[in-house]
């Protein structure tokens, strides 16, 4: 069975104005810059986009906006994270009626923890809904992770789930996943920019990276070099961007990826929807971002 999606899913952020409304002109400006740079493949409405903060018709404009800049060069995997089984059934049969997604992408239900004959349940009734192939994201996030004989049998009993991001930086769960299901058959993808030549390693066909915002030159490499086999150079690049993200996660949130696309010539000046001084990036760490840049052979103002 080929793969449906290989390659950077590039996870992208949402671009508010300082008002907390969308500007949806800079997000048009994103796709193609992103495009530009290689990017096939987008995850839409993700949790680096802020669908905890949008509504269900944001998120709609923002899908939108998306495939107007996409339109069949680039497959789309509409993200439906909601809180119930309803909420989320409300949410794909908007993505359906736009007939813009290319498949879509479940998680585990927030807040509370769930058996995993539970969470086998919630899952399997979302994929069974979808008209389009389905992929599962194990989340950090959430209170537990679908484990690997969870994911076993949905992927056995629900031939519409496709593939896994897994973002659980649990390696260990990874490598149980594909040893319970052939990679040749089911598309992994990684899921934590710092250990994607890791999942690229152990059989994943591409990864869903937040990275790939303002670095998707970067990320790209890790995932090429993983997918030739070349495991010496997937492992520099994966050591480069593990540089990046040391120091991005030392900022709120995503302002220091919304602050590092003044490198590669993306669209800069974006706000989060969070409040004022999650926007915010000390001083120091700029210094060092920008001092880090240099040495990546990026020109900084």
């Amino acid at each position: 069975m080929a793969h449906f999606i290989t390659g950077v899913v590039d996870e992208i952020l949402t671009p508010f104005n300082e008002d907390g409304s969308i500007n949806y002109e800079q997000l048009e400006e994103l796709i193609s810059w992103l495009m530009s740079q290689g990017i096939r493949n987008f995850f839409v409405n993700g949790f680096g986009a802020e669908c905890q903060a949008t509504s269900t018709e944001e998120k709609i404009e923002i899908l939108r906006h998306i495939y107007k800049m996409t339109q069949g060069k680039a497959k789309l995997m509409g993200c439906s994270f909601e809180n119930s089984v309803a909420q989320n059934k409300a949410l794909l049969d908007a993505y359906e009626e736009t007939g813009m997604c290319d498949c879509y992408c479940i998680t585990a239900p927030p807040f509370f923890k769930h058996s995993q004959e539970a969470l086998y349940d919630y899952a399997a009734e979302l994929i069974d809904y979808c008209k389009k192939p389905v992929y599962i994201y194990n989340c950090a996030q959430m209170p537990q992770l679908f484990a690997p004989d969870t994911l076993l049998k949905l992927h056995q009993e629900h031939p519409n789930l496709r593939g896994f991001k897994d973002a659980s930086v649990d390696v260990l769960n990874f490598m149980q996943c594909v040893l319970r299901i052939d990679p040749e058959e089911f598309d992994f993808l990684g899921g934590c920019d710092g250990l994607d030549a890791d999942m690229m390693l152990y059989g994943a066909v591409g990864c869903v990276s937040f990275m790939a915002v303002p670095f998707p030159r970067e990320m790209i490499d890790i995932v090429e070099y993983g997918l030739k086999g070349d495991y010496k150079k997937c492992l520099e690049a994966q050591l480069k961007v593990l540089k990046i993200r040391n120091l991005c996660k030392q900022a709120p949130f995503n302002a220091a990826w919304m602050y590092a696309m003044k490198y590669g010539g993306g669209p800069t000046g974006m706000h989060s929807r969070m409040p004022k001084k999650q926007d915010e990036v000390p001083e120091e760490l700029k210094r060092q971002l920008d001092d880090l840049a240099r040495e990546m052979g990026y020109q900084v103002d």
